[in-house]
């Protein structure tokens, strides 16, 4: 103890009115505190719809996702609070408690204005790739320099002295960086060049030498020429819908050989095995190999583990969520989640941990499928978005000037130096080509930047959603909403998200295991509140940007 602190105790006792010295809670005080887990377990799915455990749920067995349904608190209503929801934006929000106005993150890529360049959202130039081969020899890796404030593993670290442990995994790199937050132990992501897990230099000089063992023995070139069949009878799946699918691109031709159109695994085998349930699996069995190499949940420190599952969201672009293939992908996780909970039993013991489940956005129906049971669905491109706008700018402010920068994230950039040296009010301009884009077939409303900044949103959830989803430096200028089941895709088939509708922000949310309460939970909720959940439960601080509120009616030992 310092000498200062020793010489005034007694005084600064008397006026703090307790004692500095050290003391020990009674033995009855001691035996009624919870249990502090040794690890929590994040598990993320990549597009995974509230409804998926409803259509799917006859198919799971007990070990997977129904040993979380059945022991965990499921909240039945738990929805994103903005909108556009792509898997950056949800990772962020899920890890931080906060939403894109918050922590910066407004998309899966954005328009930087100071790079004159559409960028991704953890792309980092200063940043080297760290594989099995060393340091790339030329930057552009990925880092979470973009995300403003910390993540709940962040806070973790912090209130521990680094003691704690902190490690994400997934294969989109978006997936690892964003959850595993400023200063994690680990973040790796999978590349489809050489099937390797990889990381960047922003976290280390080399991989540690568990995920080189890894990268030597486990490659997913074992899976080259395997077939992806039906896991359960035709006859078990829901009846597939009868269309072309040249229109559909909901699938069906199963077995489907992955190789990649190769005769030896190489990038366009990494490519189509991504699309495979079979990836799923592989990362499961990484994950294992880091509770092993970080010795996670090993000492009394709690560790976080976020593994973030993309392989449903891959498939799911592709064939949509009325197709075969998402519900066997969805079959087939089940039995990955089950191995992988069994095997952090076995290595941690589940009562000794805390489980989350939830899933990153949700996604919309084919809008063919729609169409051909006489649902009104249907496309926009973004092609026909921007030549609207910029005609309209062109007829009003002058031809000879380009007036659009980018088109993201159903945002139009406007030029706003452009703008200025004209000395074109930009309220005038954002109307002008918001009106224009209104008269396309399938877009409902638009909203502006001015509006947001000026705070002259009409009042209502979806106006709330869009001033969540923007920040000031990276968000655009006029905002388009689509009609319900209407979607701007430059595909001609396959599916998206990113919507307000609840199609694509209700997902699963639920809690298992360490000081939570089991049940099923009607009330309002959001993936924003698991960061400030956890951190009441670890006896921490939250998140400093975080706006969920604390799930406290799923905590035991807390009153509400």
């Amino acid at each position: 103890m310092n000498r200062w602190l020793l010489k005034h105790r007694r005084v600064l006792g008397v006026l703090l009115g307790t004692s500095l010295l050290p003391t020990r809670a009674p033995a009855a005080a001691q035996a009624a505190a919870p249990e502090r887990p040794l690890l929590v377990l994040a598990i993320v799915v990549d597009q995974f719809r509230y409804d998926f455990l409803e259509r799917f749920g006859e198919h799971f067995g007990p070990g997977g996702f129904s040993r979380l349904l059945d022991g965990g608190a499921v909240f039945i209503n738990a929805k994103f609070t903005y909108m556009p929801n792509y898997t950056a934006a949800g990772h962020a929000t899920i890890f931080t408690g906060s939403v894109p106005a918050y922590d910066a993150i407004v998309g899966n890529a954005w328009f930087d204005r100071e790079l004159g360049r559409v960028r991704g959202a953890v792309s980092d130039s200063a940043a080297y790739l760290l594989g099995l081969g060393g340091r790339a020899a030329e930057p552009g890796a990925a880092s979470p320099r973009t995300l403003e404030g910390v993540t709940i593993g962040d806070q973790m670290r912090l209130a521990t002295q680094l003691a704690s442990k902190v490690v994400a995994l997934s294969y989109k790199d978006r997936s690892a960086v964003l959850p595993g937050g400023r200063r994690p132990n680990g973040a790796y992501w999978f590349s489809t060049r050489t099937g390797e897990f990889v990381s960047s230099d922003y976290y280390f000089a080399e991989l540690p030498v568990w995920v080189r063992r890894f990268d030597a023995s486990e490659r997913p070139d074992r899976y080259f020429g395997a077939k992806w069949e039906l896991a359960l009878p035709a006859d078990a799946y829901r009846r597939r819908p009868n269309l072309p699918a040249e229109q559909s691109q909901l699938g069906g031709d199963f077995p489907y050989v992955v190789n990649g159109g190769i005769e030896a695994p190489g990038p366009e085998f990494y490519s189509a095995f991504e699309l495979t349930p079979f990836a799923s699996d592989h990362l499961a069995v990484f994950a294992i190999a880091a509770v092993e190499g970080e010795s996670l949940g090993a000492d009394e420190a709690t560790d976080l583990l976020a593994v973030s599952f993309s392989s449903p969201d891959l498939i799911g672009h592709l064939y949509g969520p009325d197709s075969r293939e998402v519900e066997d992908s969805f079959v087939r996780l089940d039995r990955t989640l089950a191995r992988l909970l069994d095997d952090v039993d076995r290595r941690v013991g589940l009562e000794r941990c805390v489980v989350f489940l939830t899933g990153d956005h949700g996604v919309a129906p084919v809008p063919e499928y729609l169409v051909s049971l006489g649902i009104d669905a249907g496309r926009v491109t973004g092609n026909e978005v921007q030549a609207a706008a910029e005609g309209a700018l062109k007829a009003r402010f002058g031809a000879g000037e380009r007036w659009i920068q980018a088109f993201v994230n159903d945002q139009l950039y406007l030029d706003r130096r452009r703008l200025a040296q004209k000395r074109i009010d930009p309220r005038e301009a954002e109307r002008v080509a918001g009106e224009a884009v209104l008269a396309i077939p399938g877009v409902a409303a638009y909203y502006t930047r001015s509006q947001i900044l000026e705070g002259m949103l009409p009042e209502g959830p979806l106006a709330a959603r869009v001033t969540s989803g923007f920040h000031a430096a990276r968000s655009g200028d006029v905002w388009l909403v689509t009609r319900p089941f209407y979607m701007i895709s430059e595909w001609e088939g396959g599916t998206t998200h990113g919507s307000s509708y609840g199609y694509d922000t209700h997902v699963p949310l639920v809690l298992f295991g360490v000081g939570i309460r089991p049940g099923r939970y009607a009330d309002a909720a959001s993936p924003s509140d698991i960061a400030p959940t956890l951190a009441a439960l670890l006896g921490i601080e939250a998140p400093p940007q975080a706006v969920g509120r604390v799930l406290s009616e799923a905590l035991a030992g807390i009153t509400r």
